[in-house]
Formats: C-alpha cells, sequence, structure tokens
C-alpha cells in the first residue's frame, strides 16, 4: 500500500510537472504574439525554474509540489484564454477567477517557502501564526504592484476603474486569509509537512552544501 501511494504521488507530479511546462511554453509563444510583456517575463522565470537543472555547473534541482504546478499551469491558462478569447470582456467574472487563482498561489508559495525555511533553515524560527501573518501581508503586497502594473499598463491589460482595483485587492485579501486559515489547519494536522517535504529536502541539502563550502574556504 505504502509503496503504490508514493508511486501515484510521484506520478502526479510528473503530470503535473508537464503540464505546467507545456502550458508555460504555449503560453510564451501567445504572449510574445500579442505582446503581452508581463506574461512573457514570466513565462521565461517559469521555464527557468521548471527546465533548466543547473545554475552556473552548480547540481541544483528544485522540484514544486504539484498542487502548486497545477496551480501555476491554471494561472497561466486562464489569463491566455482572457486575452486571446476575449474572455475577460465577454464572460461575467472571468477576471475574478483569475485574479483569486493567482492570490491563492502567490499566498501558497510563499507558506510554503517561509515554512520550509522555518523548518530547514536556522536563521528563520517563526510560529505557526506569525507565518500566517506574513502570507497574508505578502499576498497583498503582490496584488497592490499587479494592480499598479495594470493601473499604469506597463505591462498588458490596463486596469480602468478604481473600483476594479479594490475588488481586486479585496479579492488578494480575501484569498490570502483563506490560504493562511488553511494553511495553519495543515501545520497543525501534519498534512504541510507531506506537501513541502520534497523541496524541504531539496533546499537543505543545497543548504548542507553551502555550509560545507563555506568552512573549506
Amino acid at each position: 500500500m505504502r509503496e503504490c501511494n508514493i508511486e501515484c504521488k510521484t506520478r502526479k507530479e510528473i503530470i503535473a510537472s508537464y503540464i505546467m511546462k507545456i502550458v508555460i511554453i504555449i503560453t510564451l509563444f501567445l504572449a510574445l504574439s500579442q505582446r503581452q510583456w508581463f506574461w512573457v517575463i514570466g513565462s521565461f522565470i517559469g521555464i527557468t525554474i521548471g527546465l533548466i537543472p543547473t545554475i552556473r555547473h552548480m547540481d541544483i534541482k528544485f522540484t514544486l509540489p504539484w498542487q502548486i504546478e497545477l496551480l501555476i499551469a491554471s494561472v497561466f491558462a486562464l489569463n491566455m484564454s482572457g486575452i486571446l478569447l476575449n474572455a475577460y470582456n465577454t464572460i461575467p467574472g472571468f477576471v475574478l477567477i483569475t485574479q483569486t487563482l493567482f492570490s491563492v498561489l502567490v499566498a501558497l508559495f510563499s507558506f510554503a517557502i517561509i515554512y520550509i525555511l522555518h523548518v530547514y533553515w536556522d536563521g528563520l524560527i517563526m510560529d505557526k501564526y506569525a507565518m500566517a501573518f506574513v502570507v497574508v501581508v505578502t499576498t497583498m503586497a503582490s496584488a497592490v504592484i499587479f494592480e499598479f502594473v495594470k493601473w499604469f499598463q506597463i505591462f498588458g491589460r490596463k486596469q480602468s476603474s478604481i473600483e476594479g482595483v479594490l475588488v481586486s485587492l479585496l479579492i488578494s485579501t480575501v484569498s490570502g486569509i483563506l490560504i493562511a486559515l488553511i494553511g495553519v489547519n495543515m501545520i497543525k494536522s501534519g498534512r504541510f509537512d507531506e506537501l513541502t517535504e520534497k523541496l524541504g529536502k531539496q533546499i537543505d541539502t543545497q543548504i548542507i552544501k553551502r555550509k560545507k563550502n563555506n568552512k573549506k574556504t
């Protein structure tokens, strides 16, 4: 039974990883054709994380949790559907769905990174409720930056109303609070360890290597 669970989990990770990479590559070409520079940059970052196994000839490999990879793929796919199929203007509430998923992604990824650093790095010790607070603030801050980009049309679609800005900020705040509450509950039950274990061990390995290299020098 345990072997089956490990095999099923590995299968999910592989499928999610391939879905994310395929969606991001398609998004890159579509974004270039539509001159959506914000998503071009985002696609390059995603491809860098997903496809480049080494940085400066160092063996640095990070595998994101498959849930986060699926969220990334969903956010990219929804945004490009909104742009190419004009879904933002033709489907009521489509922008709210995209904004919600984006905020959930930011919140979940932030919580995962903070928790991993808390567990594996001696330089950060935080209470789970402090983590939740940081996650909410980080999600809100990302929403402010995103709305700033849209309002001044630095990249992509322009935000045209104050009401739209306020609704987006509200959605991001609620999403951040929701993920913070879920994250705290998952830490209490031990499920957050299962979510972040693989990525945490990979980061821990790099921290140990860095310490050994510093001692040699």
